[in-house]
Formats: structure tokens, sequence, C-alpha cells
């Protein structure tokens, strides 16, 4: 995540903040110009404005709950554009319930501004939008629920957002990560695979790095959770779980796609990565179609390293136990390609990034 600045006092300010920690201003998060803003109330105290864009705005409904995301006042919407994709959500009167809805929630506004920022349709579902998206964040009955995607529809367990619930399903299953933003990376990895794989001429390029899709799906699973193992190939698969099937190979490859590029902007920001001659120079995501995947990922690796000894220095686990390498890097790309065909589509000549002295042989070494 990029930083973003109180307009009054020229503090930092957090992605979900919606006061200003040093000058106690309000801020509020517009999705039309992907930026935290200092809000100016209204004359309406229930309305505030920003420079440079017109008319009033409104808090999302959920403010109360969390969400910092503004609305254009008067178009008869009373949430905002995150929050009308949740299509589930628990019943308010058990608060623990709402306590893990309000992290599911804002895992979900950090995805939806990554695949704002990657120019990614992200369409709420409605009656004029059939093929639009939709969440359903719920507590599922019995243990164990399915967190999965169907035809458009995100389901996320609500469980999955207890830190206790979710490194033991982690060490049983042999995980060396498990998230809540991970799962949503995941299984928007599926609903993106119909647009821009599953419908399109590189459907045969897809067997050909991933396999058939048309395989057994629920036979392949069952066999992934009869066979778990602490290990696997990691030269073809960027994680266990991505052998067990092309199309999981894909949503793995898809989500650790987008952990890597949250994650390179995020340390961007600090001034961790080296810059770049694209945009400002620091690396965002607007920027990666300007870049290779190999270049991505050698802005990537001495960060990932650095995180990884940090956290070994206070005794935690790693941040990110993978290293990407042989055709593990040519799926990456392969994603890496389909995300950001349409933006160079439409900007032929965005300037290249500067040579980085590759850190990695690409085979792995």
């Amino acid at each position: 995540m990029r930083h973003f600045f109180c307009e009054r006092c020229g503090g930092v300010v957090p992605f979900a903040a919606q006061h200003c920690s040093t000058c106690g201003s309000p801020l509020g998060y517009l999705s039309s110009l992907r930026s935290v803003r200092t809000l100016t109330a209204a004359p309406d105290p229930t309305t505030f404005t920003v420079d440079d864009h017109d008319g009033l705005l409104w808090r999302c409904l959920n403010s109360a709950w969390g969400c910092n995301w503004m609305l254009d006042a008067g178009t008869g919407n009373t949430w905002c554009r995150s929050c009308r994709l949740t299509r589930g959500r628990p019943d308010e009167g058990r608060r623990d319930a709402i306590e893990a809805w309000m992290t599911a929630e804002a895992a979900k506004r950090r995805l939806i501004y990554q695949l704002d920022s990657l120019a990614l349709p992200v369409d709420v579902r409605s009656s004029s939008a059939p093929d639009g998206l939709a969440f359903d964040l719920v507590h599922l009955p019995g243990e164990g629920g399915i967190t999965g995607h169907l035809e458009g529809v995100v389901t996320l367990d609500l469980a999955e957002t207890d830190a206790h619930h979710r490194d033991d399903l982690r060490r049983r299953l042999n995980e060396p990560l498990r998230s809540v933003i991970g799962h949503l990376r995941h299984e928007i990895g599926h609903y993106y695979w119909d647009r821009l794989v599953g419908q399109t001429e590189h459907l045969d390029r897809f067997r050909e790095l991933f396999g058939d899709e048309r395989l057994d799906y629920r036979a392949a699973i069952e066999a992934h959770y009869s066979t778990v193992t602490a290990g696997w190939d990691t030269d073809r698969h960027v994680t266990g779980y991505a052998g067990s099937h092309p199309l999981e190979d894909w949503a793995e490859t898809f989500a650790h796609y987008l952990h890597i590029l949250d994650a390179t902007e995020t340390a961007a920001a600090h001034d961790l990565v080296p810059r770049t001659s694209v945009g400002a120079g620091v690396f965002v995501h607007e920027a990666a179609s300007a870049l290779d995947v190999d270049e991505i990922l050698d802005l990537w690796r001495p960060v990932s390293a650095a995180a990884n000894a940090i956290a070994e220095s206070v005794g935690a686990t790693p941040v990110y136990p993978f290293e990407p390498r042989g055709s593990v890097i040519d799926k990456l790309d392969f994603v890496h390609q389909r995300v950001i065909a349409p933006q160079r589509r439409a900007n032929p000549d965005d300037g290249r990034a500067i040579t980085i002295t590759p850190t990695t042989p690409r085979n792995g070494g």
C-alpha cells in the first residue's frame, strides 16, 4: 500500500483512517481518486467536500463499523461501492460475528483498492450486471465451513478471521501461509480466470503452463486433501495446494502475484526498493504495466528476504516463506500479461522501468 497524507498537517495516514491521528482532521477514501483525502465539512454536517472533486460526499453507512469510503451524495446509495459488493453479512446482534465481519471487510477494501489500481473490472452484481461480483462474508455452520467462489460470488467463512482457528488449519494442512487477504485474493483469482483466460484465445497457453482445467475437479481436490504433505515441487507450483488442480494453480498464482505487487508497493513507499523511471519513480500498482515480471521479482526478492530475516530476529514466522522459481515464474508472467494487457493496449508508449540487475537466475539456480 502506498502512503497517503493529511492535507492539513502533512502527516502520513493509513488507508483505513477516518481521522488524522496528528491533527484530528476528518479523512475519507475516494475510490474515484484512489486516495485517502482530507474532508471539509459542508453546511449540512452529514456531507463533506474535498479539493479537486466536484459535488458533496457522504460517508458510507458502514462508517460506524470501520469503513472510511465515501460516496457521492444524492445518488440514492447509502453504502459505498465496496460495501455494496457484500451480499451476505452476519446478524448485528452477534458482536463476535460483527467484529469478524469488520476484519473481513477491511481486507476486502484493500483488495478492491488493488484491483482498481490494476484497472481490473469490479462491477457490483445487480439485475443490470448479472455477471458482476458479490461477496458473502458469513459464519457458516459446522466446523470447517467452505470458503470459495461460485459464478461470481466469493464466500468467506468468517471463522478465518480468528487467528488461532486460522493457524490451526494452516498447521493441519501444512501450509506456510494462511491469511484473510490471501483467501480473498485466491478466490477473486477464480472470478478473473473466466474473464482473463477461460473465454479468450489464451486458453491453450494456460493449458500448456497450468494443465487442463477440464480434469475432474472434485476428485483432484479430494486426492489432494487425502495426501497433504509438508513439501511440494517448488519449481512447478507456488504452493502445495496449487498442485491439486490447474484452476487452483491459477488461483494460487494469481493470489501470490497480488501479494507481491502489494508488498512491493508498500516497501517502495518506505524507500526500501530502487526507484524506477515510471511515474513518480516510486513503484505503484499502476506502474506494473511498464514492467516485466522478472523486473518486479527483482524488486521484490530483497524485500522478501529482509522481511523474513526481520521476522526471524523477533521470533516470528517468515512473512513470505516462498521463493518463486522455475515454471512458477512463467506462470506469474502469464498472470501478469493477462492482468496488464488492457493497460498496455491503452498506453502502448508507457515508459520502461530502469534495468535492475537480477538477483536470482530465472531457473532458480
